[in-house]
């Protein structure tokens, strides 16, 4: 590739990322929790990377892991978004924004968007007025589950055809239904097929996959379904590309992976219906103890992280590769921010 070239193909990406990517699901507030007693963690761990990698909006969740379930489930949360608060509070850097409009001026503000989201409905317990309390506090997508069950329903598990058949329970239809009215984003990824056939019949509204992959590549239960894929897409909603378990087979965890699962989701869905859930947490890995990192393989699967994606500060990786297969800018636009962005105007 002559000077000529690389220098039109890096204008290309930098136009595209000027704009901001969305990345609809980090565990951030997780891990600010956990080094709480550190003060600027959003300007020493992750600031320089996420502007290395044009990121402008982020789904920072809120995830309680299971040293704290079921007791201190409420508290944790709710400490994991004071961190954050006190986070941004320093850094100027950053916007906590519950609003469209308000992502609009953290972006117009050369400001990188947080938007709070929590996956897994534990810190409610069976309190449905708790809603309310964390939609107050800037909450604005919820997923009811990760790979486990609680009040609400059961987590898709990492095989094929083994999770529950269970659809919601009683409590989780209550809250697809409150979060209908507040217009809180309702989240897909990790719920298990019955309880993703539930909230269909339950709302008409634009359904989100945070974070998954079509099972496709990888059939296990986590990932979605052709059928949901579709159904999400028919609705106007938006499936959000995972940039883990893109692939059943050791070795298959590449870029090229990555976008094969992208293309299968425009194939199914249409190119109005794909964003990006990158799920990068390759850097809490590192910080768990080999005996941690076995508990959770043997819990869910092997980790296998992509090479050249394992952190915001790649995501120019994705975007030079998707121009050296033929996308063109604009389906391009559509994936890193567009689709996204339409979602949030539509719902926030």
């Amino acid at each position: 590739m002559n000077t000529q070239t690389t220098d039109s193909l890096e204008s290309r990406i930098n136009a595209l990322h000027s704009i901001g990517i969305v990345d609809m699901h980090f565990d951030l507030l997780m891990d600010l929790y956990e080094k709480r007693k550190r003060a600027n963690v959003l300007r020493d761990d992750f600031q320089t990377q996420l502007e290395q990698g044009g990121i402008g909006v982020i789904g920072a969740a809120i995830y309680i892991d299971e040293p704290y379930l079921p007791e201190q489930a409420l508290r944790v949360a709710l400490d994991q978004i004071a961190r954050l608060y006190i986070e941004v509070e320093s850094n100027p850097r950053f916007a906590i924004c519950k609003t469209y409009a308000e992502i609009l001026n953290a972006r117009k503000g050369n400001k990188i968007a947080l938007l709070i989201t929590m996956e897994g409905v534990e810190p409610l317990g069976t309190d449905i007025n708790l809603l309310r309390v964390f939609y107050e506090l800037g909450v604005r997508e919820i997923g009811l589950t990760h790979a486990r069950r609680n009040m609400a329903a059961d987590g898709g598990l990492f095989g094929a055809n083994i999770s529950s058949t269970h659809g919601l329970a009683p409590f989780g239809k209550m809250l697809v239904q409150e979060m209908d009215k507040l217009n809180i984003l309702i989240d897909l990824a990790h719920l298990n097929p019955a309880g993703v056939e539930d909230v269909l019949q339950l709302t008409q509204k634009p359904l989100i996959f945070s974070h998954t992959n079509p099972r496709r590549f990888f059939d296990i239960d986590r990932n979605a379904s052709d059928a949901h894929v579709r159904a999400v897409g028919a609705r106007g909603g938006v499936i959000g590309v995972n940039g883990a378990l893109v692939g059943a087979k050791k070795g298959q965890a590449t870029i090229d992976m990555f976008i094969d699962n992208v293309e299968y989701v425009v194939e199914l869905a249409g190119i109005d219906s794909v964003g990006i859930g990158f799920d990068f947490f390759k850097f809490i890995w590192e910080q768990w103890t080999p005996a941690k990192q076995a508990e959770l393989v043997a819990y869910l699967m092997p980790v296998e992280f992509v090479a050249d994606l394992q952190h915001h500060g790649h995501a120019r990786n994705l975007t030079r590769r998707l121009i050296e297969r033929g996308w063109k800018d604009e389906d391009i636009a559509k994936l890193l921010y567009g689709n996204w962005m339409r979602i949030f105007e539509q719902t926030l």
